[in-house]
């Protein structure tokens, strides 16, 4: 009773925001260690200006204890035969919950449904970590979700059903799915369900116009349809009560998954009409710091979400920008876009890593018309898909319309933000949204911020290093070689790069070498010449699948043994193919060439024919520093005689983890440790290697 007593009085009324931050600060130090000197200064802050030392201290101990009951929950060991109880279902997996542990199991042409309680035969499936900084954390994302592990499975038989609101929600799709034109189907299960099925291509362009919030259920969307229950109730039923929209709304959420931008939304509608009650009144600011306490308490691996981050974001600035006296409207929605749009520029960047030069312009307008003209139309479809004769043609229109402007709005590849520059960034962001609430004409912190991104997107041509990076590609090769201030770049080979290629910024490539036309050396090189600018594609004159492979290119040119190149300071010496053979393997090219006194090899997957074609002509030549080792570290290269002849001091090998081919092969590693330093890309990641002043520097990222 004394606690409701208290809680009644609305404690901590303007200082809630101070938990949040402290707790947010606290959470991201469990991630960067560097993040404890900011959470000891804030809490030196605290103590001086609110003494609620105590109460932070009590709130970081429960989210101590929730954490540890999570790592806990990691570490129980699943069985081979267990039986789960299925939540969620897509068409070749489902997420289930067992023994309190919510759990990822891929199965193919599964027949669960959600509310099913069933048996199954488990495997184990490793959730692989990063290879590069920037790189799609899969581990951190699903624990985000609440998933603990992941793994493969057979149904063995299904021991009883309960009924499952997501069910209803599955079935309802399915309905939807079938009374709906494709395009339809997608957009009203986006911004109505919380599924986001949407095609790439399109979600790509939201995201490069600066649109993509639009596709998100938000906090516009309970808004509205919390006025338009509350307008039903009143004019058809003369009801005015504001439990049963709520109570509505709640289902509602329960109904599409608790997502953390709908969640919070509810919570902060929730809170706000409680707040209403009594003589003291929470700031919109302890309403949201609230929700967000109470979301990250119920997983607090949520702050890394981008999709949590960004609506709390854009909700937190939201509340600093208010519209002045007499403030013409849309100079307030112009200044209120462009505020939002930097709040939120380096985790949209991470997403796409793409802006439009001209979004500033157009992206304000178009979020306010398609917002009023996707919303109530994905609602009335919901409720009535025969509409859809009409409206099927609205969203055909607005995808070719958002499609074709996207092409055609100076986009510009920009590289990621690691956690170090997004610091620096939001450090200048603050100064800006400051200057703002004190209403001061300055734009300095404005201009500060912008030189900032200028400085960060053209940083390449400040850096004097040679840099090589052997990119971690699973079972495949492909290396990115980039010259000092941006003087050139070359890709060797183009094995699940392009994300790599695309989180570093690049724009534009000046050779892609393609050593020769297997799947596992050349799979993105679609991807990569669709969206980078290439100069010239090099590949083996005796590989005749290049004839189909490179038709609709004019940029293409054949090599094989004795041609040369060059890219500023670096020589390129062709030394294979020597001669023509059927397989692709033995056509690979192979490139010598030195950088700073370092001498390079890189083979493909030649095998034993072509070694021996090069011992033959090129026994001199082949003395070399670093080797790109043939085939994955098969045993079908790197003969005894040419390792002998090769002599390197480092060699790498691109290889997946736990490969279905049990590469490397153990001979192949236990030769060449005879006579070099080993790094393979399954353990260490990318491998980077950075020359400057003839001084050579190896990173591993793992």
């Amino acid at each position: 009773m004394k606690l409701l007593q208290i809680l009644k009085k609305k404690p901590f009324c303007n200082d809630l925001h101070h938990f949040l931050f402290i707790t947010v600060l606290f959470l991201l130090s469990y991630k960067y260690l560097f993040f404890i000197v900011f959470l000891i200064i804030y809490l030196i802050y605290i103590f001086k200006k609110t003494k609620l030392i105590i109460p932070i201290i009590i709130l970081l101990s429960l989210f101590c204890i929730r954490i540890e009951i999570f790592n806990i929950l990691k570490n129980i060991e699943i069985n081979n035969e267990i039986e789960v109880y299925v939540i969620d279902i897509t068409d070749d997996s489902f997420i289930a919950y067992y023994n309190g542990i919510k759990i990822e199991l891929y199965e193919k042409n599964h027949n669960n449904i959600p509310g099913d309680i069933v048996l199954i035969n488990y495997q184990n499936k490793d959730i692989d970590d990063k290879s590069y900084d920037n790189d799609f954390d899969y581990k951190e994302y699903l624990y985000s979700k609440g998933i603990i592990n992941i793994g493969y499975s057979k149904t063995i038989n299904k021991v009883n059903t309960f009924i499952s609101l997501h069910y209803l929600k599955v079935k309802y799709l399915a309905y939807l799915k079938n009374n709906l034109s494709n395009d339809s189907y997608k957009y009203v299960s986006s911004l109505v369900f919380g599924d986001n099925v949407l095609d790439g291509d399109i979600k790509d362009s939201y995201n490069i116009l600066g649109l993509s919030h639009i596709l998100a259920i938000s906090g516009l969307h309970i808004i509205f349809m919390f006025n338009i229950i509350s307008f039903i109730l009143l004019k058809v039923f003369n009801i005015y009560k504001k439990k049963i929209p709520i109570i509505i709304l709640f289902i509602y959420v329960l109904f599409i998954g608790f997502s953390p931008s709908i969640t919070r939304a509810f919570l902060f509608l929730f809170l706000k009409e409680i707040n209403k009650k009594g003589n003291i009144k929470y700031q919109k600011l302890d309403i949201l710091s609230i929700s967000e306490l109470l979301l990250l308490m119920i997983n607090p691996y949520q702050i890394h979400n981008t999709g949590f981050i960004l609506t709390f974001l854009v909700s937190f600035v939201l509340i600093f920008v208010s519209r002045k006296e007499n403030e013409n409207r849309l100079i307030f929605g112009y200044k209120s876009y462009i505020i939002i749009y930097f709040s939120t520029l380096p985790f949209v960047i991470n997403i796409s890593n793409k802006i439009s030069l001209i979004s500033f312009l157009l992206s304000p307008i178009l979020s306010v018309l398609l917002t009023f003209i996707l919303l109530p139309i994905a609602y009335l479809l919901s409720i009535f898909p025969i509409l859809d004769i009409v409206f099927k043609y609205i969203f055909i229109f607005i995808n070719d319309y958002i499609n074709g402007i996207s092409k055609y709005s100076l986009i510009l590849n920009v590289k990621s933000f690691n956690i170090y520059f997004m610091i620096i960034y939001y450090c200048l962001f603050i100064l800006l949204i400051i200057n703002i609430l004190k209403q001061k004409r300055s734009i300095k912190p404005f201009i500060f911020l912008v030189s900032y991104l200028f400085i960060f997107i053209e940083l390449d041509y400040i850096n004097p290093v040679y840099e090589i990076t052997f990119i971690d590609c699973n079972q495949g090769d492909s290396c990115l070689i980039e010259m000092p201030f941006n003087r050139g770049k070359i890709l060797i080979d183009a094995y699940n790069s392009y994300d790599f290629l695309k989180s570093k910024g690049i724009n534009h490539i000046d050779y892609l070498i393609l050593s020769h036309s297997d799947d596992d050396h050349i799979g993105d090189y679609k991807e990569i010449l669709e969206n980078i600018d290439v100069s010239i594609i090099y590949y083996p004159i005796y590989d005749l699948r290049f004839n189909e492979l490179l038709k609709d290119y004019s940029n293409k040119k054949g090599i094989k043994s004795g041609y040369k190149f060059n890219l500023n300071s670096i020589s390129f010496h062709v030394l294979g193919p020597i001669n023509k053979y059927d397989e692709p393997n033995l056509c690979s090219i192979v490139l010598k060439f030195e950088i700073d006194n370092y001498k390079f090899l890189f083979t493909g997957d030649m095998e034993l024919k072509e070694e021996i074609d090069l011992i033959n002509k090129y026994k001199k030549e082949l003395d070399i520093d670093i080797l790109k080792v043939a085939h994955h570290g098969s045993n079908t290269s790197s003969s005894e005689e040419f390792i002998k002849y090769c002599s390197p001091k480092y060699s790498i090998i691109s290889v997946g983890k736990n490969n279905k081919y049990g590469l490397p092969h153990k001979d192949i590693v236990n030769r060449l440790k005879m006579k070099s330093i080993i790094y393979m890309t399954s353990i260490s990641g990318n491998i980077t290697m950075d020359i400057i002043n003839k001084h050579l520097y190896i990173k591993e990222y793992k």
